[in-house]
C-alpha cells in the first residue's frame, strides 16, 4: 500500500458514488447525519475505490446539534476486514443538515487518519441529486490538518467512471 498523500486520482465507480449519495439521504431522511466509507486498492499515484463500507453509526440529535458516531468496537471490525481483504480507506463521506462544511468534531474525530485522507461533506441530508461538485472536499495535510479543496481541485482529483466494483 501507498501513501495517500502520494495519490493524485481517485477513481470513483458512478454506481458506488450513487449508492454513497442514496444511503446519506435514506439516513437524512430520519433528520440526522449518516456517514460511509470509501475503500480500495491504491497503484502508484492512483487510487480506486472499490467498496462503500456502512459501519454500524449511532446517530443523535440534541439541543448542541447532530452527531454521528461509530464505536471503537465496529472500527476494530472495520480495520481487520480492510487488512484481510487488502484494502485501505481514502475517504470518509458525511450528511450534513443544511451547509456542507467541517466542523470541529470533524476536525477532530475523524475515521480517516491518514495523511492525504478525505472527507466529504454532503449538504441538506443528500436530498438533491448526487453531483460531487455541491460537496464540500476536504483533504488531511501532513500537519493533520483539514484542507478545503476548490471544487476544481476536488473535480480534477476525485474522478467518476463507469467501470464496475468489487461489490457495496
Amino acid at each position: 500500500m501507498i501513501g495517500l498523500a502520494l495519490v493524485t486520482t481517485v477513481l470513483v465507480p458512478n454506481e458506488l458514488f450513487e449508492h454513497s449519495h442514496e444511503t446519506l439521504r435514506t439516513i437524512g431522511e430520519a433528520g440526522v447525519e449518516g456517514l460511509v466509507l470509501w475503500a480500495g486498492v491504491a497503484e502508484n499515484d492512483r487510487f480506486t475505490v472499490r467498496v462503500v463500507l456502512l459501519p454500524a453509526q449511532h446517530c443523535s440529535s440534541g439541543e448542541h446539534g447532530l452527531l454521528v458516531l461509530v464505536d471503537g468496537r465496529e472500527l476494530h471490525r472495520i480495520g481487520v476486514w480492510l487488512y484481510e481483504q487488502r484494502l485501505q480507506l481514502i475517504a470518509q463521506l458525511h450528511s450534513h443538515p443544511t451547509d456542507a462544511y467541517h466542523s470541529t468534531t470533524d476536525d477532530t474525530i475523524p475515521i480517516v487518519t491518514t495523511e492525504g485522507g478525505l472527507s466529504l461533506v454532503v449538504p441538506d441530508f443528500a436530498r438533491g441529486a448526487a453531483c460531487l461538485a455541491d460537496y464540500a472536499v476536504f483533504r488531511l495535510d501532513a500537519t493533520g490538518a483539514w484542507r478545503e479543496l476548490t471544487t476544481a481541485a476536488a473535480l480534477s482529483l476525485i474522478q467518476l467512471v463507469d467501470e464496475p466494483s468489487d461489490g457495496q
